[in-house]
């Protein structure tokens, strides 16, 4: 299906208070409705981002096989590590140094350990197909740390595009570290509005200062922003196409 997109002018604020927050012992979830403050009648989602559940779990944690159906799930780690195991017979770690992409199309079932001493902290990204019932699939992609230093790491994109990994939708994710006192300007594309994430730290966009857990819709329009730090900071930007056809039978996306 397609809606409507509802225009951005200039940028649009999603505050920490719009997340639902859920805490169950060692689980601690932030889930994320990236187009909530748009006013899309039945639809929290930012065209083809459907949900962002920023997680923190406890070492020992174990999130026992389940099914997923139709979501693209991108799992972003930035601290600790993972051990992940699959239908597809993949058994993996993953960690700030290895993402992975569930395409899990028509099923995929998988398990999820919490491994190692450290806690995890992370993003878990659900992405709207662009049809439902697609093969499934998944993907390990290493990273190199010093590659987001003070500039944009492409970790995924559309299939077909020049990204590491792919999501089966008009949908681009970069990350970034900047140091105190550094800048870097948005990242743009022509018909792609913009969804920036504040991970941790506070950073200015334009005349405009947002902190952790705080997202700025940027229209496509917007194209000359920069981004300070005052304090380090970790970000992500996401860069849609919110006309692009996608699929809301997902288990988590829809």
């Amino acid at each position: 299906m397609t809606l409507e997109a509802t225009p951005i002018k200039g940028t649009g604020v999603v505050p920490p208070e719009t997340h639902l927050v859920r805490a169950h012992g060692p689980f601690q979830l932030r889930r994320i409705r990236p187009g909530i403050t748009l006013g899309q009648p039945d639809d929290a989602g930012f065209g083809g981002l459907g949900i962002i559940d920023h997680a923190r779990l406890q070492p020992g944690l174990v999130v026992g096989m389940h099914e997923h159906r139709n979501d693209e799930i991108i799992s972003y780690l930035r601290s600790g590590r993972m051990q992940h195991t699959d239908s597809s017979g993949r058994s993996e770690v993953i960690s700030s140094a290895r993402l992975m992409v569930m395409n899990a199309g028509s099923g995929f079932s998988h398990e999820e350990e919490v491994v190692g001493n450290d806690q995890i902290e992370m993003l878990q990204i659900f992405v709207r197909p662009s049809v439902a019932n697609l093969e499934p699939g998944v993907q390990f992609i290493d990273l190199d740390g010093a590659d987001r230093n003070g500039q944009w790491r492409l970790l995924a994109g559309p299939m077909g595009s020049a990204a590491p990994s792919y999501v089966r939708q008009a949908v681009y994710l970069y990350d970034t570290h900047l140091s105190a006192g550094g800048g870097i300007d948005l990242p743009s594309m022509p018909g792609f509005d913009r969804w920036l994430y504040v991970f941790s730290g506070t950073v200015s966009v334009g005349k405009q200062e947002i902190g952790t857990h705080t997202a700025l819709m940027i229209g496509a329009d917007e194209t000359a922003l920069g981004v300070t730090a005052p304090l380090e900071a970790d970000l992500v930007v996401f860069l849609v196409d919110r006309s692009a056809r996608f699929s809301r039978e997902g288990t988590i996306s829809g």
